[in-house]
C-alpha cells in the first residue's frame, strides 16, 4: 500500500468553469496491471531481468524492466497500446509487444532500450498471445476479428492470415507446434481449434488425438499440453520419454510459461518440479502457494521469480514462504473506474484493471494506493459503505469484498480485506451494476454472466454475515446494468452484453421492478433501439427513479408506476457513477459538463465545466460534488 500527496494536487490549482468553480484534487489512481513477462539478459551488464508489462490506458503501455538482485526497476513508455498481454523475445536482440486496445505489433531494441517499430493490424484491438512460425514469423491471435496475424522481422509488415471461424471474436491462444505450424484457439461462440500452415497460408483441422487441446508448448520435437505428451509431426499422443509427477500425489501439469528447451517444468498442486536432459530424476524446486501469484521465470542461478498483483517475488533454493517486494517503479497515472464518497468525506476509488482501491483525501490531498483486494484477477466495479467499511464487488471471480481502512492491511490472509461472498460460482463474474447500500442495511449488486453465456443477476448481501441471495436472470437471460432499492422493490434496469459475445439479437434491454419478497417481476418495461437500460437512483423523497435509457434520462413514478415528462433539452448522461445523497438531487456527467438534476421537478442545471469528459461524479455527505475527467479528480467547491 503506497501513501502520497499528488505534487499537481497540492498547488491547489483552481479553475473558473462556466457555472462554478472546481478545483483539481490530484491524479491519485496509479495502479499496476501486469499481464505479461518474460526473461532477458540485459545487454549493458550480463545480467537477468524480469520484462514486465504494465497497462496505462492515459499515458500508454509501459515496458518495466525488473532487476530483482538489486530491487531496482526501468522503465519504458510504449509508443502504442494501453497494455499487452503478449511478449516474446526474438533473435535480433529484440522483443515483440502485442498491444491492445489498438492491435499492434510493437518491436524494442535490447541493446539500444527503445521501441523502434509498431505494425499496426488494421481492425484489430487485441494481439494476445505471440508463438514464432516456421517461416521465422511472429504470430498473434487477436479480438475484435479473431484473425491471425503475421509479423515479418526483416521489414515489420503484417500479414492477415484470416478469421476461419467465425462468429467467433477471439482467437485467444496461438502456440508453435513442432515444425513450426501454428495452433490457433479460436474461442466464444463456437469453440474450435485449427492449425495454421505457414508455408501453405492455410488453416486445417486438428487430428482427433489434440481436440480439445488450446495451447501447449514445443519441446524437443516433442508437443506438450496440459499432462500429455504428443509426437511432434502426428501429434498422437505418446508415453512421455521422462519422469514425471507421480499420480499417487494427484494431478499435475506442465508449466508452459517455464517450460524450454532445455528443462521441463510440472506443476502438482503447490509444488514445482523440474528436470533437464541427463537428469535421473525430478527435482522438486518448491512447494508454496502463491495464492494467485504465479512463477514467471527461472533464473541461470536457480532462482524462481513470480509476480502477484502490485508485487514480485524471488525464491531461492529452500525457502519454504513468499516474501512480497512492491514493483519498485511508479507508473503513470490511471483512469479511475468509478468514484464514490465516504462518511468522512474521503474520495474512493479503483482502476479499470488492477484489482485495487485508491482513498483520497480532498482536503489534506493525501491519497493511499492499496494492495490488491481479492486474490482474482480483475477490477473492482463499484464500492458501497456500511458502518465504517467498505464493501467492493470486483471481476473476474464475481467477489464480494469487505475492508476496513481503520484497520492493518492483511489481504494474504484473507484478514483485512476479505471476501465474505463470491457469486462467480453461481456463473456470475462482473458486476457492471454496481453496490448500492439499501434501507435494509443489505447490499444490492448488478452482475453479468460468465463468458460465453448471456444473463445477469441481483446479489442481495448481509455485510454483517456475508450471506447473499441471488435472483437470477430477474428480467429474462439480461445482465443487470444497475440495480436500487426502497426497501420493498428492486427497480433494475438490463444490459444486451455479454462477456466474450456480441449484443444479444433480437431482444432489448428492460427497466423492471421486482418484488422482494416473493423475488419475482410486477413490472417491466422494454425499450427498443438502445442497448442499456440504467437504474441511476431512487430518490426517497419524491418516490421516483432515476434512469439512463441510452443515455437518456428519464424518470419513473414508482407511486403509479409511470413515467413522468422531462424536458427533451434534458442532457444525456454520458458517465459511469452518479451521485446522490437521498435529497431529491441526482449528479451525473454529460459530456464535459457536470449537471444537477432535480429528480422532483425534472429540473435540471449544468453546475460545472471539464476540461474533458466527465466520466464518474460524487457527492460527499457535505453537499460537496466530485467527478473525475480523463485520470484528474475535482472538487467543485463554488456554485453560482
Amino acid at each position: 500500500m503506497t501513501t502520497l500527496i499528488c505534487a499537481a494536487a497540492a498547488a491547489a490549482l483552481v479553475v473558473s468553469a462556466q457555472t462554478g468553480t472546481i478545483e483539481h484534487l490530484g491524479q491519485p489512481c496509479r495502479a499496476k496491471n501486469i499481464l505479461a513477462s518474460c526473461l532477458v539478459t540485459d545487454r549493458s551488464d550480463g545480467r537477468e531481468r524480469l520484462v514486465i508489462t504494465n497497462m496505462n490506458e492515459h499515458s500508454g503501455c509501459e515496458l518495466i524492466f525488473i532487476d530483482f538482485e538489486n530491487d531496482k526497476a526501468e522503465v519504458y513508455r510504449a509508443p502504442a497500446g494501453a497494455g499487452s498481454w503478449a511478449l516474446m523475445e526474438v533473435p535480433g536482440d529484440r522483443l515483440v509487444v502485442g498491444t491492445f486496445y489498438d492491435g499492434a505489433f510493437m518491436v524494442f531494441d535490447l541493446k539500444k532500450k527503445e521501441f523502434v517499430k509498431v505494425s499496426k493490424f488494421p481492425g484489430e484491438s487485441y494481439i494476445w498471445n505471440l508463438a514464432m512460425g516456421k517461416d521465422g514469423r511472429v504470430y498473434g491471435g487477436t479480438y475484435g476479428g479473431g484473425k491471425l496475424g503475421a509479423l515479418d522481422l526483416n521489414t515489420y509488415e503484417v500479414e492477415d492470415c484470416g478469421a476461419p471461424a467465425p462468429p467467433n471474436l477471439y482467437l485467444r491462444y496461438v502456440s508453435a507446434l513442432p515444425g513450426g505450424r501454428i495452433l490457433c484457439s479460436f474461442i466464444q461462440e463456437k469453440p474450435i481449434t485449427l492449425i495454421y500452415d505457414p508455408v501453405t497460408k492455410k488453416f486445417e483441422n486438428v487430428p482427433k488425438s489434440i481436440e480439445g487441446v488450446t495451447m501447449g508448448t514445443s519441446w524437443n520435437g516433442l508437443f506438450l499440453a496440459g499432462s500429455s505428451v504428443y509426437e511432434g509431426k502426428t501429434l498422437e499422443r505418446i508415453d512421455p520419454p521422462f519422469p514425471v509427477p507421480s499420480a499417487e500425489e494427484g494431478k499435475w501439469s506442465f508449466d508452459l510459461r517455464l517450460t524450454t528447451n532445455d528443462a521441463i517444468f510440472f506443476r502438482q498442486g503447490n509444488t514445482l518440479y523440474r528436470w533437464a536432459k541427463g537428469d535421473k530424476d525430478l527435482s522438486k524446486l518448491v512447494s508454496i502457494d502463491t495464492r494467485s501469484g504465479s512463477y514467471a521465470a527461472y533464473t541461470s542461478k536457480g532462482w524462481l521469480v513470480g509476480l502477484r498483483g502490485q508485487d514480485y517475488f524471488v525464491v531461492k533454493p529452500g525457502d519454504i514462504d513468499l516474501k512480497l517486494r512492491p514493483i519498485p517503479a511508479e507508473s503513470g497515472p490511471r483512469l479511475t473506474h468509478f468514484l464514490r464518497v465516504d462518511a468522512k468525506n474521503r474520495i474512493w476509488g479503483g482502476p479499470t484493471f488492477g484489482q485495487t482501491l485508491f482513498r483520497l483525501d480532498p482536503n489534506t490531498k493525501e491519497v493511499i494506493n492499496t494492495g490488491c483486494v481479492c486474490d482474482a484477477g480483475g477490477e473492482v466495479y463499484d464500492v458501497a459503505f456500511f458502518d465504517g467499511k467498505v464493501y467492493a464487488v470486483a471481476y473476474a471471480g464475481g467477489d464480494i469484498v469487505e475492508y476496513d481502512p481503520e484497520k492493518p492491511w492483511d489481504q494474504w490472509n484473507n484478514v483485512n480485506p476479505r471476501v465474505i461472498a463470491d457469486v462467480g460460482d453461481r456463473g456470475y463474474i462482473r458486476p457492471i451494476g454496481g453496490v448500492r447500500l439499501g434501507p435494509d442495511g443489505k447490499l444490492y449488486s448488478g452482475w453479468m454472466a460468465k463468458y460465453g453465456t448471456y444473463g445477469g443477476a441481483i446479489a442481495i448481501t448481509d455485510p454483517k454475515t456475508g450471506e447473499t441471495e441471488v435472483i437470477e436472470n430477474p428480467l429474462g437471460e439480461q445482465a443487470v446494468s444497475d440495480v436500487v432499492t426502497d426497501g420493498k422493490f428492486a427497480y433494475l434496469g438490463t444490459s444486451l452484453s455479454g462477456n466474450g459475445l456480441p449484443n444479444k439479437k433480437g431482444e432489448f434491454p428492460k427497466f423492471g421492478i421486482i418484488d422482494l419478497s416473493t423475488k419475482k417481476p410486477v413490472f417491466e418495461k422494454v425499450f427498443e433501439n438502445v442497448s442499456q437500460v440504467r437504474a441511476l437512483a431512487y430518490d426517497p423523497i419524491s418516490k421516483r427513479v432515476a434512469l439512463s435509457v441510452g443515455g437518456r434520462i428519464m424518470l419513473f413514478d414508482t407511486k403509479i408506476r409511470g413515467f413522468a415528462k422531462l424536458g427533451e433539452e434534458t442532457p444525456a448522461l454520458s458517465c459511469y457513477s452518479i451521485g446522490t445523497l437521498g435529497d431529491g438531487k441526482l449528479y451525473y456527467g454529460s459530456e464535459n459538463s457536470v449537471v444537477a438534476l432535480d429528480i422532483t421537478t425534472g429540473k435540471a442545471e449544468q453546475i460545472a465545466e471539464a476540461p474533458s469528459k466527465v466520466t464518474n461524479v460524487a457527492v460527499g455527505p457535505d453537499g460537496t460534488v466530485y467527478f473525475s475527467s480523463d485520470v484528474d479528480v475535482w472538487a467543485i467547491r463554488k456554485r453560482n
